[in-house]
């Protein structure tokens, strides 16, 4: 997701000092604050309803959407053209290694400067996004239309500046359906956005049942719920909405009317020139088919992002998206060649985060409550003042 810093109180300037690192503006606002769940529910308890949202999502993504789990890469090879770039920037970049394939002794002292060069060693990437493995993946499998996979996913995004909705570590549902040509439509994908929505309303009544302690009562958030049906709206329509305003100040107003809204059409500029809602790799999704599901979070008030998808892209869409992005080179590689020559099946397809699922559902205040992820300490002992709970991944150094 591409980070906007204009009119936005979650999102931050990476001009900032270290005592300005995350400005009570990013954090929830104070008297929200006491209706964090992790006030009420141990640290175990977490955990545990953790793991029941994840079982009710998994068993609804196999039984509504007719997808069978498989076992989900963690890297790709480097230059093949299947991993994502996200937005094409250098900070976006995949964390890259290399696997020497080389027979290095055991030991404290091998001297591995002096090792030879390997004919067999191989650049890699972590990976960032499943899209494009997922779409051919479907082919191996050899699914019929209407049938598909999901993965459960967990990528590094190194270019992101965490706050309490956005992580280095970026995990989610990675699911891939078989379609044919002609249901290359956007009736079809508010078809599919709706079978996704009605799972996340299902699991909100569902959690809240099992840990009603997850609401505190009396708090003006309490009676908060997910609305029924989700709102569609295209970019163009949220744009001319609110002109004035920059990307995520209109999407925070949309869901503020709405409470849920799904935005088709991500990755296009607007018709009068101005940015597109979002930038979007340009070769998985078509930018004419895609969108996102945003809703409000009750506690931070703000926009809620919890899934990216779309129907994926023909021949004619990654060749025009290609050029428009300037990388028509990457037509020679051979996922996209395989686009090309119509070698791999019609598919929609995108990924459903499970940390900001579990930050929604469980009503907890930063995203970090509910995932391990990488924070500076700075952050931290902020997001402890604010009454959040982080999962850390060190022993962290207490405040001076």
């Amino acid at each position: 997701e591409v980070q906007s810093t204009q009119n936005n109180p979650i999102r931050s300037s990476n001009h900032m000092t270290t005592e300005e690192y995350m400005p009570d503006a990013v954090l929830p606002p104070v008297e929200n604050r006491p209706a964090n769940s992790t006030h009420r529910l141990s640290r175990l308890q977490i955990q545990k309803a953790s793991t029941e949202v994840r079982r009710f999502m998994e068993a609804r993504l196999e039984k509504d959407l007719n997808l069978t789990k498989h076992t989900t890469p963690l890297a790709f090879q480097a230059g093949t053209g299947v991993n994502d770039d996200l937005d094409g920037t250098k900070s976006k970049s995949s964390v890259a290694f290399t696997v020497p394939n080389l027979h290095i002794p055991r030991g404290v002292k091998v001297d591995e400067a002096n090792l030879p060069p390997s004919i067999y060693s191989m650049e890699c990437e972590v990976v960032q996004s499943l899209a494009k493995w997922k779409r051919f993946t479907l082919d191996r499998l050899g699914c019929d239309v209407g049938e598909g996979l999901y993965c459960d996913s967990t990528s590094i995004r190194k270019g992101y500046k965490g706050d309490v909705t956005h992580s280095v570590i970026a995990d989610q549902w990675d699911f891939e359906l078989k379609i044919t040509r002609e249901m290359r439509t956007v009736e079809q994908l508010k078809h599919y956005v709706r079978i996704i929505y009605n799972m996340i309303t299902d699991a909100e009544e569902f959690i809240l049942e099992k840990y009603p302690s997850i609401v505190l009562e009396g708090h003006p958030t309490a009676s908060w719920r997910l609305p029924k049906e989700i709102t569609f709206v295209t970019a163009e329509e949220l744009h001319a909405k609110w002109p004035n305003d920059d990307i995520h100040g209109r999407e925070n107003k949309a869901v503020q009317k709405y409470g849920a809204i799904f935005i088709i059409g991500m990755g296009w500029p607007m018709r009068d020139g101005s940015a597109p809602e979002e930038v979007r790799a340009p070769d998985y999704d078509d930018w004419t088919l895609n969108g996102d599901i945003i809703v409000k979070h009750p506690l931070t008030g703000y926009r809620h992002e919890l899934s990216s998808m779309g129907i994926r892209v023909d021949k004619d869409a990654l060749l025009k998206q290609l050029e428009h992005r300037g990388v028509s080179h990457r037509k020679d590689l051979p996922f996209q060649q395989a686009v090309i020559h119509e070698q791999l099946p019609f598919s929609y397809g995108g990924g459903l985060g499970v940390s900001r699922m579990l930050m929604l559902l469980l009503r907890t205040g930063h995203i970090g409550e509910v995932q391990v992820g990488l924070w500076h300490d700075k952050h931290y002992h902020q997001a402890a003042a604010a009454g959040c709970d982080l999962i850390p991944d060190r022993l962290v150094p207490p405040t001076k």
